[in-house]
């Protein structure tokens, strides 16, 4: 299955070309040098001196990155956007490695699996942390930590004080610090009870069945 994450135009091919002909540890580098200059685009800086002092720090190691890659400059030049472009592409989407993978190989027909090694393993080191966060807000913060109930008295109006309604009230305690308020009369209540207790029942039935376990068939003899 291929998905539609980048699009490979003829100078990103070019930029491919380049990155297939580099030997694995000069890959290595430049996708280490090009993913650090990404984390400090994001970050930014924190005053005037130290972008300056950064500046010129990231000048002094592009100049070293371009002579241990050892290509006329243009290519060089197009190496780096290219690793960035995709870099950035991957950045975007949420997919399985083994599908990443897929794609490196076919799409953009990286020859070397070490290289295409390398780009996934700082790509799930850099979507753990993103996959951590949502499955902390969205399903963590879901989970009922405490239920508390009481019952209220609603009469219908002044004049009528003797048509009185019981309500059951239900205040669902979230881990995420939220309370949901659910306010029900009698019906309302059994039929809450009812749809909980299919539910049970259905588990139970799950639970209930036997597990399947694989028969031995004896061979027969040699003779």
């Amino acid at each position: 299955m291929s998905i539609n994450w980048i699009k490979i135009t003829d100078r990103a091919r070019e930029g491919i070309k380049i990155i297939n002909s580099l030997p694995y540890n000069t890959f290595s580098t430049v996708l280490q040098y090009v993913h650090r200059q990404m984390l400090t685009t994001v970050a930014g800086g924190d005053s005037k001196g130290e972008n300056a002092s950064s500046t010129a720090e990231n000048e002094n190691a592009l100049e070293e990155l371009e002579r241990l890659v050892g290509v006329p400059r243009p290519d060089f030049l197009l190496l780096i956007k290219t690793f960035s472009y995709i870099l950035r592409r991957t950045s975007t989407y949420i997919i399985k490695p083994s599908l990443l993978q897929a794609e490196l190989r076919d799409k953009l027909q990286l020859q070397d699996e070490a290289k295409i090694d390398a780009i996934v393993r700082l790509w799930v080191r850099q979507t753990t942390p993103i996959m951590n966060n949502l499955a902390r807000d969205c399903y963590e913060s879901n989970e009922i930590a405490d239920v508390a109930w009481k019952l209220n008295v609603e009469i219908s109006s002044h004049c009528q004080q003797r048509e009185k309604t019981a309500l059951a009230v239900l205040q669902l305690k979230t881990g995420a610090g939220e309370d949901i308020n659910l306010e029900m009369n009698h019906d309302e209540l059994l039929q809450l009870y009812q749809q909980f207790e299919c539910i049970q029942n259905e588990l139970d039935a799950m639970n209930a069945q036997p597990k399947t376990t694989k028969a031995t068939v004896a061979k027969p003899a040699q003779v």
